[in-house]
């Protein structure tokens, strides 16, 4: 004997439908929820990247930084190099200064004391010749500014008097290396539990 299905037909065609409703609803569910995780693993990955991205242009930043640091370094060091040799070229060419301190040590005498020489090389401007230079070179070489300089020799120190003092300065004058010999200052002090005169004179050598 044959089955006879008594449901509706309209019942059964619904019930078909709602089956497969609910199979593309499942579906969709399915798929929607692939496209959120994708997209969340590819918004973690770009934030992993833009993080590494940050990373990278930091440490570049930090490189070049460096780097430019390191330039400058080599920079001042070549400009040094450069003075010194200009200033080693130059020097060839100039009286040999020992001389003068040997002869000066003869004229001393037993009463005078120096406590300073020094010897400066003086510019147009009277400016110390190296003065000017700390930040860049001159625009003409060192040689032939130094032929335009004038040198002084000043000297500081004790005697046993004024006489004393006075003599060593007509000596100064005696030797004909200088246009002018001047006392700048005089005055007595105590030196070696002594009476003494402190003294100083600035000499300005000829051509200057």
């Amino acid at each position: 004997m044959a089955d006879v299905n008594l449901i509706p037909a309209a019942r059964l065609a619904r019930k078909r439908r709602n089956t497969r409703l609910y199979i593309w609803a499942a579906i969709l569910g399915a798929y929607g929820m692939c496209l959120i995780a994708s997209s969340a693993t590819l918004q973690a990955l770009r934030v992993s990247e833009d993080r590494s991205l940050n990373g990278q242009r930091a440490n570049l930043a930090r490189q070049v930084e460096q780097d430019n640091q390191e330039l400058l370094e080599i920079r001042k060091e070549l400009a040094d190099a450069r003075v010194a040799r200009e200033i080693t070229r130059a020097i060839r060419h100039q009286p040999d200064w020992s001389r003068l301190f040997l002869g000066l040590s003869e004229r001393l005498g037993d009463e005078i004391v120096l406590s300073q020489c020094r010897l400066a090389t003086l510019t147009a401007d009277n400016r110390i010749v190296g003065e000017q230079w700390t930040e860049s070179m001159p625009v003409r070489p060192l040689g032939e500014m130094l032929k335009e300089c004038r040198h002084t020799l000043q000297l500081s120190g004790f005697g046993k008097s004024q006489e004393s003092v006075s003599q060593f300065v007509l000596r100064l004058e005696g030797t004909g290396l200088f246009k002018s010999v001047r006392l700048t200052s005089s005055c007595r002090q105590t030196f070696l539990e002594r009476e003494a005169v402190a003294f100083s004179v600035e000499c300005q050598f000829k051509g200057a």
